[in-house]
């Protein structure tokens, strides 16, 4: 077959999808999406090649032609240059040039009313529930919201994460780390697509908590614990977003979801919106553990 080369100019690259790349020599394909394809490096992590432009700690922005000739499992080489990379295989080759490292910025000044806060939440819960209809747990939102003591739903499923999520909750004020562990084990995994839901919301949760509550110091050695689950438990998209949610790097989407919710000097425009556009239930879920860090930790540090 005949090599494409392809030279990929002004790509932009996150943090660890730039830090990965150079640590390794080979990547092999995992899978593809309508919107790119998930590469997997060493260490059990995936890198996301991707055409759109949404800026994240492991995506690697594009703006040529993904490389469809590339097929799950196969074998793509690296080699590193200067402010470049070449990925390479007996069926295609692509040129990567770094224009832009891409990480989570710095968060602004914290400071909002509680009446702000509830009125941006209220609001991103209904735009959420509307925009992913029963996907994940949207239908959780709105009860979490209103704190409905018990959910009303022939689904099995939802009634029996909405229940795991409410005893977390009264744990995590409780500080309980045992309960926490046991209780999160239960939600690793649960759920479909590459990432489940319950790896959202513990990802959400982690973000928040580490971004906008670093002082719930304790929590550090229950993440850690929960990142070993997570390698042997679930997939290697929701260890790797949650590795990035553990060292304060996430999505530029989850990122300005959480500092709206957190600060007026953010506007609170259109977040939730794309948001809604992570996943398939993805910013839903995640969502859902942003409102569990803030109701477990903002008045109980």
């Amino acid at each position: 077959m005949t090599e494409i080369t392809y030279t990929l100019t002004k790509t932009t690259i996150g943090k660890f999808a730039y830090e990965w790349l150079l640590q390794s020599n080979q990547v092999v394909v995992w899978g593809n999406t309508s919107s790119g394809l998930f590469l997997h490096v060493q260490g059990n992590r995936i890198i996301f090649l991707t055409k759109k432009d949404h800026f994240g700690p492991v995506n690697v922005i594009i703006q040529n032609q993904i490389p469809v000739q590339w097929k799950n499992e196969d074998e793509v080489q690296i080699i590193h240059a200067d402010r470049e990379f070449i990925l390479t295989n007996n069926k295609q080759q692509i040129k990567l040039n770094i224009e832009n490292i891409w990480k989570t910025p710095q968060k602004p000044a914290g400071f909002i009313s509680d009446i702000e806060q509830k009125n941006r939440i209220k609001q991103a819960a209904n735009q959420l529930s509307l925009l992913k209809n029963e996907q994940g747990y949207a239908p959780l939102l709105l009860p979490f919201v209103s704190d409905t003591l018990s959910l009303e739903t022939d689904n099995t499923w939802l009634f029996s994460s909405w229940n795991t999520i409410k005893l977390l909750k009264i744990s995590m004020i409780q500080k309980d780390t045992e309960s926490i562990l046991s209780l999160a084990n239960l939600l690793i995994g649960s759920g479909r697509g590459l990432t489940p839901s319950g790896d959202d919301l513990l990802t959400g949760l982690t973000f928040m908590r580490r971004r906008w509550f670093p002082e719930v110091n304790w929590m550090a050695d229950v993440e850690d614990q929960l990142l070993t689950i997570f390698k042997v438990k679930t997939t290697s998209v929701s260890n790797t977003l949650f590795e990035c949610a553990m060292q304060g790097e996430a999505d530029a989407r989850i990122q300005e979801m959480a500092d709206v919710l957190m600060s007026t000097e953010i506007p609170f425009q259109q977040q939730a919106m794309e948001l809604s556009r992570w996943g398939n239930s993805s910013g839903a879920d995640v969502f859902l553990g942003m409102l569990l860090a803030i109701e477990s930790f903002q008045n109980h540090m």
